[in-house]
């Protein structure tokens, strides 16, 4: 005969031998479901939920999950010791009983066919090919299949670094002394103005610049490198509008 053994090394089976109970009705059974996994304590084997604690959780009325209580008490599920008032509530208890034979399953499920150290896992015969003395088959490499590989554009998307998103604010033309802290600020990374940037924008009449932030970044911190990517990112687009100037002047 098995040892009973701890109810939380035995709750799968105990819970598995419920589910086939067929003197048991579906309501009470999740009634139990609920208990077990939500309350009973692993060391104590007892849990103390109120009866409306139950009903909200499984969505069921008061009168239901007294019924499915008494039914699991009936059958031989549950031990039920009831509270007398505020601070005594119902203590639940798996039996015994139920735990002896969810433990004699459990060492059924238990049990495997031991194998000798000496001869451990499973036993394969060695494959070697016709041309090798070595195990496994050796293939020429295929030229002509390495030359037709194509990357997939698709793979080599999902490869690539995500970029980092950088917030912008719109900082107003009237505060001069922001724009002209911005632009110490460019002149010091031997970057242009922020006139040349064309960052200029207006709302609701007011005209300002798009910036990733009111406040230049402070050195070495991380945002400064934001702000310096923000900025760079938008060197080539000057570039191409001075020379598109430079083209046009040339022409007239």
């Amino acid at each position: 005969m098995s040892e009973r053994r701890p109810f939380r090394e035995v709750k799968l089976q105990w819970l598995r031998l419920l589910s086939c109970d067929a003197n048991i009705n579906d309501n009470a059974k999740c009634v139990a479901l609920y208990i077990v996994t939500a309350h009973v304590n692993g060391h104590t084997e007892k849990a103390w939920p109120s009866y409306k604690t139950i009903a909200e959780a499984t969505g069921k009325s008061v009168k239901s999950i007294q019924r499915a209580i008494r039914d699991l008490e009936l059958g031989g599920w549950l031990s039920v010791q009831r509270g007398n008032g505020v601070g005594h509530n119902t203590e639940y208890c798996p039996t015994d009983a139920s735990i002896l034979k969810a433990s004699e399953l459990r060492e059924k499920t238990d049990k495997s066919v031991p194998l000798a150290p000496s001869e451990g896992g499973q036993i394969c015969p060695e494959r070697r090919s016709d041309v090798s003395g070595e195990g496994g088959q050796i293939c020429p490499p295929n030229l002509e299949k390495e030359k037709n590989k194509k990357p997939n554009a698709r793979e080599a998307r999902a490869n690539e670094a995500p970029r980092r998103s950088i917030p912008v604010v719109v900082l107003p033309t009237a505060q001069t002394r922001q724009v002209d802290e911005w632009n110490a600020w460019l002149a010091e990374k031997t970057l242009p103005d922020l006139a040349r940037f064309n960052l200029a924008t207006s709302v609701n009449g007011s005209s300002g610049y798009q910036l990733p932030g009111r406040w230049p970044p402070e050195d070495g911190s991380d945002k400064e490198q934001d702000c310096l990517t923000y900025f760079l990112n938008r060197l080539p687009a000057i570039a191409h509008e001075a020379a598109s100037q430079a083209a046009y002047r040339q022409a007239a």
